[in-house]
């Protein structure tokens, strides 16, 4: 028994990192927001869900008593619905996994559950199971079919969470509905629909326990399935194979995990016949590329009408973006972050010894500049015309290629950049101005061993995952005020790791502090360490634990050195 536990232990990361191939080769995904609510498009008796709000949250925004929500939604018959062609549209635009809202908060589930009667097949006119035929068509068509899965929050059960205006928070027993409804639900969606590339949890559960029940029974019933971030609290460490990023969140990047953001087309992911404000194909194109040049995938949404019709505007936008993606697609696939710094050009994504340049901005002189590319350059030439050699010279520590006149594919052209082995980057060097602190973020450090730079919804950018010596953070930093400096730390800490002690290195210059717990979550606090006395000039500095851990040491916000006191004259 020993024997096999210690197995199961080695061999569970390389498990779940061949769960997280697929995701992390495909990129784009389309998102579906469909239910009840697209009947209401937007408004309830006279009063309008404002443009840039939810209109899938309709039901608790007005507080629409259930009786009346229930006897609305038997109204919703998608007569127009057709699963063979939002499967053509999600893979003629490039998308190759799609995610779909099994069951909204307001509790209604779009398939055919035995669990609750309260379902499009049982409860409408419609009588089909949009799931059953959308998985089907996916198998067909080589898309990976998920679905999206409110777990805590439901408003049309007494005991879930979200409903105060006809359920009382006083009263409710929440593991009845996590019973009752939401688990055996989970389950018939792992067990009915075929092999699941993953399920989109939203809103986070309340407790540890609570998120293990979730995370073990789509472990148990489908290994392969991933799982979102969101299957926890905002506020817990992750439990789920990637994070979400903020809903339509652009990250700065430099994360080391994997990382999804979900974006909306419009403004707002259930249909509201108020909101025209669409993406263009450019601002999708551009979206996109930004995501992927930073390590992440794109979750699209698009929200259908209550017919099932999808709006005119989304399948225009989505087009334009298809063709794009049949030409260049190549730069998007199986491709990881860029090493170098954004160019104010355009963005980089990264696939063995290739750089992709994506222009969005074509260059007034017809220069195309990289800065900070260590390796030497082979060859260049655009996408769509491997044939046309372009002339690569470097000058001054900067490649520079020689564009064709004009571009070839609006909105985003791609140069294809050979190099030398992998590519790799100057490390970036923070330099101070005139008498201000130096900030070491996570976004120009430079982490070895297990320290991963990581994000959470309520924690924000942050560094963690180290338990031993070798595990560190480091900074290039360029000191222009000599004199005298406070260190400083921002940090969280669980009562874990009370006591812990780590060491910060300022050029030859050491501090060591120890942990005090900060609380549960990401409640960051700022200590003040030690004094320096720093000189003019390039230093490192470099923070990781002074001993060997069995747990996080923290989730570090930052470092700061703040000049006070005279400057001094060398």
């Amino acid at each position: 028994m020993i024997r096999f536990v210690c197995l199961l232990f080695l061999i569970a990361p390389l498990y779940g990192q061949d769960r997280m191939q697929w995701f992390q080769h495909d990129k784009f995904g389309m998102f579906i927001h469909w239910g009840p609510y697209s009947y209401l498009a937007g408004e309830w008796k006279g009063q309008q869900i404002p443009v840039g709000t939810e209109a899938e949250w309709i039901m608790q925004r007005f507080n629409i008593p259930v009786a009346e929500y229930r006897e609305m939604a038997h109204n919703l018959n998608p007569v127009q619905f057709d699963a063979k062609a939002w499967v053509a549209l999600a893979k003629a635009t490039g998308m190759k996994y799609l995610v779909i809202t099994a069951k909204h908060h307001d509790g209604f589930a779009m398939y055919a559950s035995k669990v609750s009667k309260y379902n499009i097949v049982d409860w409408t006119p419609f009588h089909r199971d949009p799931l059953m035929e959308l998985s089907q068509e996916c198998k067909k068509a080589g898309i990976r079919f998920c679905v999206y899965y409110s777990h805590r929050e439901d408003w049309d059960h007494p005991d879930g969470f979200g409903n105060n205006w006809d359920y009382p928070r006083q009263g409710k027993n929440f593991d009845r509905y996590l019973e009752e409804k939401s688990k055996p639900q989970l389950r018939e969606l792992l067990t009915n629909y075929g092999p699941l590339g993953l399920v989109w949890f939203d809103r986070g559960m309340d407790t540890p326990e609570h998120t293990r029940q979730f995370v073990d029974l789509v472990r148990q019933l489908q290994p392969q399935c991933l799982i979102n971030g969101r299957v926890g609290s905002y506020g817990a460490d992750l439990m789920g194979d990637y994070q979400n990023m903020n809903d339509n969140g652009m990250p700065t990047g430099g994360l080391q995990e994997y990382w999804e953001t979900p974006q909306t087309l419009n403004t707002t992911w259930g249909f509201s016949k108020f909101d025209q404000q669409w993406k263009t194909p450019a601002d999708v194109i551009h979206r996109m590329v930004e995501i992927v040049s930073k390590g992440g995938n794109y979750l699209l949404n698009i929200g259908p009408m209550a017919d099932g019709t999808i709006p005119a505007a989304s399948v225009a936008t989505l087009r334009g973006v298809g063709e794009w993606m049949q030409k260049n697609s190549e730069s998007i696939y199986g491709t990881s972050a860029s090493p170098l710094a954004d160019p104010n050009w355009g963005r980089i994504t990264v696939k063995g010894d290739a750089l992709f340049l994506h222009v969005f901005s074509w260059p007034a002189d017809g220069k195309l500049r990289i800065a900070g590319l260590i390796n030497d350059a082979l060859e260049a030439h655009p996408l769509l015309d491997s044939a046309n050699r372009l002339a690569v010279s470097k000058s001054y520590g900067t490649t520079l290629i020689s564009l064709p006149v004009r571009p070839i594919n609006s909105p985003d052209t791609v140069i294809v950049l050979r190099v030398n082995g992998t590519p790799k980057a100057e490390p970036t060097v923070i330099t101070q101005g005139s008498d201000t602190p130096l900030l070491l973020d996570y976004s120009s450090a430079v982490t070895s061993g297990r320290a991963m730079k990581r994000f959470n919804r309520d924690g924000g950018f942050h560094i963690a995952k180290w338990m031993g010596p070798s595990d560190s953070a480091t900074w290039q930093v360029l000191v222009s005020q000599a004199g005298q400096y406070h260190l400083r730390i921002r940090y969280a800490a669980g009562a874990e790791s009370k006591g812990d002690r780590y060491r910060i290195s300022v050029g030859h210059q050491v501090a060591e502090g120890q942990v005090l717990p900060t609380g549960d979550g990401y409640q960051y606090s700022t200590v003040d360490l030690k004094t320096l006395v720093l000189k003019s000039g390039r230093i490192s500095v470099t923070i990781a634990p002074v001993s060997q851990l069995g747990h996080n040491l923290m989730f570090l916000h930052s470092l700061e050195l703040v000049p006070d006191g005279p400057i001094m004259v060398e």
